[in-house]
């Protein structure tokens, strides 16, 4: 047995190998099943992009962008501290954090996403504003998840019953009836029953109902005020991230801003990749205590930096072939845009071990929350104003310069933490 806990398997007696097979299984768990949820809606794009045309296309993206902004505002910051708070939490008290969380996400939940559709309404293409509106409820009810708390328990298995299958089948179901019907909105308006239906169902069973939880103004004022940073810390990072295709459809022209979501669509996936492995590695990083977290820390950077430099690859070699075979060529991206998306890949990858992984392992929110906040301050005039002179290759330059702004200065914060914390 380690220092840590860890039992070594057959025989092994090396407690750095031990600990390295413990990681890859966390990461196999919580990047290995999640990624089938990833790969499910590209059964579906082609599908839209071919047989909707490319105003749906767009009008159904720009949901998913103002949805997914009116989200962090809903997940009041659980997505970054949630899991870590879990971890640390004696196993009889875990579920308290859940219960404790709904109240204030409850109240979050319609005057965020009331917003996010009038915006998603103005933006989408004209005829459009139905698709984009439901897409965008769709996105916005992801913010009441309790995907958080289920990385925070260690148990993948939640994150497979409660949250990739339902989309699955959800996303299965929708395409059937693209190709039947031609009817775009029945893919969010059932990714919207799922999400809601699974969700409810693994909150009452694990907090044992809901009559309780009502929550007075107070309580839910205090929660507001003790997660107001790591909030902000996602909605300002969601503001050149999350909101990104909205701003390029904003500035751009509708084929410009199509062929924009093409790109965008592999860049949420190496996103949501990043944000996986980070959920591996989030609650494994401080679970043993402060004496094995510098080693975990270091490993859980090189694992992030190994899946940027592997995104961006990707991105540059095969991005434009990609698109195009997947999507059509009419909204396929060009050798510059690919290179642009994978840039900002590389950022998010790295800056989700640094940010979420050690800077919040840290206790240094604000911290994180000043890094954000320049990326935001950099990446949301960039974009604008390069989508709206080069387009869709405009548009992924400037979601990387936010990225990489964002990255140097975690890096430079990462390292004065860590130079105290190692010799205090």
């Amino acid at each position: 047995m380690t220092e840590d806990g860890v039992q070594p398997a057959d025989g092994d007696l090396d407690p750095r190998r031990a600990e390295h097979r413990g990681f890859l299984r966390r990461v196999v768990a919580f990047a290995g099943l999640p990624f089938l949820s990833l790969v499910t809606p590209f059964l579906f794009l082609p599908l839209l992009s071919r047989l909707a045309g490319a105003d749906s296309w767009l009008a159904i993206a720009v949901g998913q962008s103002a949805g997914a902004f009116a989200a962090l505002f809903v997940s009041l910051g659980y997505n970054t501290v949630g899991p870590t708070m879990v971890a640390r939490a004696q196993p009889g008290d875990r579920a308290d954090v859940l219960r404790e969380s709904l109240p204030a996400r409850l109240v979050m939940f319609l005057p965020f996403t009331a917003a996010a559709v009038v915006v998603a309404a103005l933006v989408a293409p004209p005829g459009h504003a139905l698709e984009s509106a439901l897409m965008t409820v769709a996105l916005a009810a992801s913010g009441l998840s309790a995907a958080w708390y289920m990385v925070g328990v260690g148990k993948a298995g939640l994150l497979v019953h409660y949250e990739i299958v339902p989309r699955m089948l959800a996303t299965f179901a929708a395409a059937g009836l693209l190709v039947t019907t031609g009817v775009v909105f029945w893919y969010p308006l059932l990714l919207i029953v799922a999400s809601l239906v699974s969700t409810a169902i693994f909150t009452v069973r694990t907090i044992g109902g809901l009559r309780h939880h009502r929550g007075a103004r107070g309580e839910v004022g205090r929660m507001l005020r003790r997660n107001g940073s790591a909030m902000a810390i996602e909605v300002a990072g969601g503001a050149y991230n999350a909101l990104a295709v909205t701003l390029v459809g904003a500035v751009a022209t509708v084929a410009q801003a199509a062929t924009y979501v093409s790109g965008d669509k592999f860049y949420r996936m190496s996103q949501y990749a990043a944000s996986a492995l980070g959920n591996a590695a989030q609650g494994w990083v401080v679970e043993a205590g402060q004496v094995r977290f510098p080693p975990r820390a270091r490993l859980a950077v090189l694992a992030h930096l190994g899946l940027g430099v592997t995104g961006f690859v990707a991105f540059a070699t095969l991005g434009p072939l990609l698109t195009s075979l997947l999507f059509g060529p009419a909204v396929a991206i060009d050798e510059f845009t690919a290179l642009g998306f994978g840039v900002a890949t590389l950022g998010i990858a790295v800056g989700t071990a640094l940010g979420r992984v050690i800077l919040v392992a840290l206790g240094a929110r604000r911290d994180f929350l000043v890094c954000v906040i320049l990326g935001a301050t950099a990446g949301v005039p960039a974009i604008l104003v390069l989508a709206g002179l080069l387009g869709a290759a405009g548009g992924a330059w400037g979601l990387a310069i936010g990225e990489m702004v964002s990255v140097t200065a975690q890096t430079i914060f990462v390292i004065r933490r860590w130079s105290r914390a190692t010799t205090a």
